[in-house]
Order: C-alpha cells, then sequence, then structure tokens
C-alpha cells in the first residue's frame, strides 16, 4: 500500500513540474510576442514621424541655423 503512495507522490511530482515548466515557457514565449510587437510599432512610428518631418530628419544643425539666419533677422 505504501508503494502506491509513493508512486502517487512521484506522478503528482512530475505532473506540477512539468505544469510549472509550461507555464515558464508560455511566459517567454508570451514575452518574446510582446517585444516583436513593440518593436514593429516603433518602427511604424519612426517611418511615420521620417514621413511627416523629412525635412527636418535630414537637414543638419549647421542648415537649421542658416535657414533660421537668413529667415529672421535683427531687423524683423
Amino acid at each position: 500500500m505504501k508503494k502506491y503512495f509513493v508512486i502517487a507522490a512521484i506522478c503528482a511530482g512530475v505532473c506540477a513540474g512539468a505544469y510549472w515548466a509550461g507555464g515558464r515557457v508560455a511566459t517567454a514565449q508570451c514575452d518574446v510576442k510582446i517585444s516583436e510587437m513593440r518593436m514593429a510599432h516603433q518602427s511604424m512610428n519612426t517611418e511615420i514621424l521620417g514621413a511627416v518631418h523629412e525635412k527636418t530628419v535630414n537637414t543638419g544643425v549647421r542648415d537649421i541655423r542658416r535657414i533660421l539666419h537668413e529667415k529672421y533677422t535683427i531687423a524683423d
């Protein structure tokens, strides 16, 4: 009789361990999917901002200073 309890306890332990390990794997997969979605969303935002502010993105600091200096002078 004691032998059956030991076997049942071992089986329960194996099942609990498999359940815990499966939960950890599922959590890791969910984290990977969330990271991929965030990365895709961020790259889409970057593309949209690049298209909207194309001149600003492609203009250096010196060009901005030159443009502002040409547009606005002390006389204005």
